[in-house]
């Protein structure tokens, strides 16, 4: 097999431009890639100045938007309106791929960072992976459609049908972009999310007393049910302590969720909320130690918190809507409840607290699930054949059919 280059476009790349979705999603499989001797380049957004450097066989191009219309008269208010990142990501790619072929290049359709690259002539293929929209994101968040999110969603629409190929990590996400825009006869895989289940792996000490959270505090991410249950755990169970991993966000009605949520907890309680944020390197020690991960999301695609939980044996209380019952099979790797039922998941978190073994358990089904199916060695091979089967026809190479993994099938 010939080895490929792959470039991956992500404006989210650790550690500069943190560890979103798309980051954690975009590190791992490109360090999967190099690590099996395939040429990967990663263009990211640069946090300050631009250069080009190298981990672990991954060359990574951190670039600027441009161009910078406030130095041509009269222009400036294109900076409002102009796709810069898109536009600055072409031009570097162009250059790679001068340098060094590309095979494939891939972007998530979030933000239509690929807009301009696939319009290169004779450029790459390019592969478009779902991650969730904006729209539906801004909806869920209740955040008005102003010009510059129409604006986006009509790039991020172009984005998708410029594709060759498009990725997903779970059927929901297709099903729900077709929703939204036609996908028509184009070529649709699902293929997971990969998990370093070597650093996210389970260790022997004790569990702690802990609930925990990891996301951004955001109305999709279930928070306002979080809330909610707070004071009926509390009052079963008044040394539990929650721990909430990710940065905070207003509400709707301009007040923080953190503030929601000490005053959830009322003064009595106040001090067992913890609130920080953390590198994603440290994450793994923080879900050994919890008893309980909760993740009550109004809407989930196949998020990273929930196979690092799973992988480190944490037990996993989810919701049942969008991808989470693909990841969660419900009472046996984790349990699935519904979005928005506090009571649901205060019974929950209460039963897996007093019960050790049943954690135990829930624990190692959960990590055997992450073994099984969402690790690298799983999944690298699943993304290798599909980008094999798009790459320029002087690349590809005939493929199997057991090789390839299942065309997406609407529901």
């Amino acid at each position: 097999m010939k080895s490929l280059h792959i470039c991956y476009i992500s404006q989210e790349y650790p550690p500069e431009t943190g560890w979103g979705g798309i980051g954690s999603y975009t590190y791992e499989m490109a360090h999967a890639l190099a690590g099996s001797g395939h040429r990967v380049t990663v263009v990211a957004r640069a946090f300050g100045a631009p250069g080009i450097d190298e981990h672990d066989g991954v060359a990574v191009h951190r670039v600027s938007p441009g161009p910078d219309w406030d130095s041509v008269p009269g222009l400036w208010r294109f900076n409002r309106v102009w796709p810069g990142f898109a536009w600055a990501v072409m031009k570097q790619i162009r250059k790679i791929h001068r340098a060094n072929p590309i095979d494939v290049v891939e972007a998530a359709e979030g933000r239509a960072d690929s807009f301009f690259t696939q319009l290169i002539p004779g450029g790459p293929r390019v592969v478009v992976r779902l991650h969730t929209a904006r729209i539906f994101i801004d909806g869920l968040n209740k955040v008005p459609a102003l010009a510059g999110g129409r604006r986006e969603y009509w790039l991020e629409q172009r984005a998708i049908a410029q594709a060759n190929v498009v990725t997903a990590p779970s059927q929901a996400v297709i099903d729900l972009t077709k929703t939204w825009t036609p996908l028509g006869t184009k070529k649709t895989f699902v293929v997971p999310n990969p998990i370093d289940s070597r650093k996210f792996s389970p260790s022997n000490s004790p569990r702690r007393s802990v609930v925990l959270f990891v996301g951004r505090l955001e109305r999709n991410k279930g928070v306002e049910t979080i809330a909610a249950a707070l004071p009926l755990v509390l009052k079963k169970s008044p040394a539990v302590e929650f721990w909430f991993v990710g940065s905070d966000s207003a509400d709707e009605d301009g007040i923080s969720w953190r503030d929601k949520l000490i005053a959830a907890a009322g003064p009595k309680h106040q001090r067992q909320l913890r609130f920080e944020q953390v590198d994603r390197e440290h994450l793994p020690d923080l879900y050994r130690q919890a008893a309980v991960c909760i993740m009550p999301s109004v809407w989930e695609n196949c998020p990273y918190a929930a196979l690092e939980a799973m992988a480190c044996a944490t037990p996993l209380i989810a919701t049942n809507g969008g991808g989470l019952p693909e990841i969660v099979e419900n009472g046996v790797s984790g349990f699935l409840e519904q979005s928005g039922d506090a009571q649901a998941f205060a019974t929950r978190i209460l039963t897996l607290l007093d019960d050790p073994q049943l954690r135990g358990r829930i624990g190692e089904q959960a990590r055997a699930r992450v073994e099984e199916v969402f690790s690298v060695a799983r999944v690298l091979p699943k993304m290798i054949a599909v980008y094999e089967s798009v790459a320029q026809p002087e690349r590809q190479r005939a493929l199997r059919p057991e090789e390839l993994p299942l065309p997406s099938q609407s529901r």
